[in-house]
């Protein structure tokens, strides 16, 4: 037990300056670091293009977005439907607000190198709503509007790898253990990007043939 009383000044100061350094990271910070600048950055574009799309059809309802490709690929029908503002305002605006986030907290990871606990807690629970809103998401295109939207598509892929690392590095600088999930991050990713994409080639295969004439 520290006992202040027959510490000098100097001495306390310095022992409260080191409580307050965050904790060392675990191994892997600096390449979870660079994910979540680079999926902050391309979530971030995604969303404010979705967002620029959204305008521009309040502006005019009629009006062909860049990202309507086809029938299948269609931004418009989701910035048309109520579930693009799942909150009560639009999701691009939460989606800007969370991906730059992402980008600042990838940044200052980098500069910092480590964080303190209570910023892992706060990457774990952001893991979760992500995979929350990223099921949502996909059961709303693939179910409900049987449409994807190109953008989307973007943010997707950014979060795919936000989430596989957040658990392994939340895991490990918490509790000081590596998971299976860390150890296997890269294939989790690459298997779980191809399983959406695999599930929707099956999933839309009639609309595609449809119109490339397979």
């Amino acid at each position: 037990m520290i006992n202040f009383d027959e510490m000098t000044d100097e001495e306390v100061d310095a022992y409260l300056a080191q409580q307050e350094k965050s904790p060392v990271a675990a191994r892997g910070a600096r390449e979870f670091s660079i994910v979540l600048m680079v999926s902050g950055i391309l979530g971030l574009v995604a969303s404010i293009q979705l967002l620029l799309g959204e305008l521009e059809l309040k502006a005019d309802p009629a009006a062909s977005l860049v990202c309507d490709v086809n029938e299948l690929l269609a931004c418009s029908t989701f910035l048309n439907s109520w579930e693009g503002s799942l909150l009560g305002v639009s999701n691009s605006y939460v989606g800007i607000a969370g991906f730059l986030s992402m980008l600042a907290l990838g940044t200052y990871l980098i500069v910092k190198k480590s964080l303190p606990r209570v910023m892992w807690i706060l990457v774990g629970v952001a893991a979760a709503v992500s995979v929350l809103a990223l099921f949502w998401f996909q059961y709303t295109s693939f179910i409900v509007a049987r449409t994807l939207c190109p953008w989307c598509l973007v943010i997707w892929a950014a979060l795919i790898p936000f989430i596989t690392q957040s658990v392994g590095q939340v895991r490990a600088n918490l509790t000081g253990q590596d998971s299976a999930i860390w150890k296997y991050r890269w294939a989790i990713i690459v298997i779980w990007i191809a399983l959406v994409f695999g599930f929707g080639l099956f999933y839309f295969y009639d609309t595609l043939a449809r119109i490339y004439g397979w």
